[in-house]
């Protein structure tokens, strides 16, 4: 799963999906709401410039306590 998030200039993180399943609708969502925030560009992990970005972040599922 993946999450989609912003970084803005200052560092602080909005969330803009969460848990989407397919790595290439992530990309695409990021793709697309980083121009519409002016953010143009990605940033590839091991990235130390994550201001003004909208990124790809995959996450593990917690598995639920039996």
């Amino acid at each position: 799963m993946y999450d989609v998030i912003f970084i803005d200039a200052h560092g602080a993180e909005t969330m803009l999906a969460q848990h989407l399943p397919d790595r290439a609708v992530a990309a695409d969502l990021a793709r697309r709401l980083a121009a519409e925030r002016g953010a143009g560009r990605l940033v590839l992990p091991g990235s130390r410039k994550l201001e003004n970005c909208v990124c790809v972040v995959p996450v593990v599922a917690l598995r639920s306590a039996a």
